[in-house]
């Protein structure tokens, strides 16, 4: 095994470990459970994630304890229903920053998908459940890998289709398991992907997208005008450059997407985000430590599907700024990102409301003291939001100008 690497690209450490390896971010502090489980509260839950349905309605998938929950709120958070548990049978939940429960909605159902850790280091199952009367019930847990080995399926996203259409994609270890039984090498890990027509009840084979991609950085998973779903994940490309490649699944190999050139043997731990516009623009948000254009937060469109970018522009050096994640609501973008500030976080946020051509003053969005997940975004017809999960405010949704 190589040794273990360390990069220190500014005030907030990012830990990379070797390609054999991966990190997971240590759990919240246990906390004693609750008698009744509303919505996420600290420090008992961890790792919220949203979504709103057609009616505006905000439902939330979290972690508390051995479970996953999904709880619904009518006034942007403020409370929330009585939750609902998705995973009928205890489960040792794999949640992170990087690797949460995810949730999506349409006018068919709700749809959550999660990790299950495995029994050994870094492996697991992407499991799947969904709910077809309103949130009340969930269905039985299904395991969506369907290699059956007791390797890596992990860092799941969830993406909604045509009416019936739920895919969930993941990062794969079966292919380096196989290249071990052959005695062969194998950089990071595979990207995976399953559809299912019938609005979850069951998914068609696994499909691999691509061989050596980056093994612990989550994916980004959009859908464009025309309904394809497409993903961005952290490359290997040759060399050890872990720079990002976009693919529309179904539609042809994976292309370049960011051109740092990043070299590194070791994993980030810090995937990139990607939003697809109303006319087709792909906007995405990414880490790099290191490369040609330095370290720090970045931002590129395309207008052309992919085979073009525009100059990255950097939305923050690497002072303490990590995971950005944008969304796109019409022309206006959205742009949201962390910084350690203190012994606290704060969330800075930039818009564009002409589609990436020009941008806002960067701002503080929200602040806070000690712990803090990533700020995630979410819309609903009218307002996009800021969600914030910390141990001192607890869940926050921070509607942005």
């Amino acid at each position: 095994m190589r040794s273990r690497s360390w990069i220190l690209p500014s005030a907030a450490v990012v830990l990379a470990f070797p390609a054999s390896a991966q990190h997971d971010h240590a759990p919240p502090p246990a906390a004693a459970p609750r008698a009744q489980v509303r919505g996420p509260v600290a420090p008992q839950s961890s790792y919220p994630t949203p979504a709103f349905d057609a009616r505006g309605r905000l439902w939330v998938a979290f972690v508390e304890g051995d479970a996953v929950y999904v709880s619904s709120s009518r006034d942007q958070g403020k409370t929330f229903a009585p939750a609902v548990r998705v995973t009928r049978e205890p489960e040792a939940i794999d949640a992170n920053g990087e690797a949460r429960p995810k949730i999506a909605a349409d006018t068919g159902g709700l749809y959550v998908s999660w990790t299950r850790k495995g029994k050994g280091a870094f492996t697991g199952d992407v499991r799947f459940a969904r709910s077809v009367d309103g949130g009340r019930t969930f269905s039985a847990p299904l395991t969506v890998n369907d290699d059956g080995l007791a390797t890596g399926h992990r860092f799941d996203a969830i993406s909604l289709g045509v009416p019936g259409e739920v895919l969930l994609a993941w990062v794969d270890k079966r292919d380096l398991e196989a290249a071990k039984a052959k005695g062969a090498g194998y950089d990071g890990a595979a990207v995976y992907y399953a559809t299912s027509a019938d609005g979850g009840k069951m998914f068609a084979r696994n499909v691999k997208l691509r061989d050596n991609a980056c093994e612990c950085c989550r994916l980004a998973l959009a859908r464009d005008p025309k309904g394809r779903a497409v993903l961005l994940y952290r490359d290997i490309l040759p060399g050890g450059i872990r720079d990002h490649s976009l693919a529309v699944l179904g539609q042809g190999a994976p292309a370049r997407a960011t051109f740092d050139d990043w070299k590194i043997n070791a994993c980030p731990h810090h995937g990139p985000s990607l939003a697809v516009a109303a006319d087709g623009t792909y906007h995405l948000a990414w880490f790099t430590a290191e490369g040609k254009a330095g370290g720090g937060l970045f931002y590129a469109r395309s207008s052309d599907g992919g085979r073009s970018y525009g100059a990255p522009r950097k939305l923050a050096p690497p002072s303490g700024a990590s995971h950005p994640y944008l969304l796109a609501h019409g022309r206006t973008v959205h742009v949201v990102w962390k910084e350690s500030r203190g012994d606290g976080s704060v969330v800075r946020e930039t818009r564009s409301s002409d589609g990436g051509a020009t941008w806002t003053q960067t701002r503080d969005a929200a602040t806070t003291s000690g712990r803090a997940d990533h700020p995630l975004l979410a819309a609903d017809a009218r307002q996009t939001y800021l969600s914030w999960f910390t141990d001192a405010d607890g869940y926050r949704l921070i509607g942005l100008p």
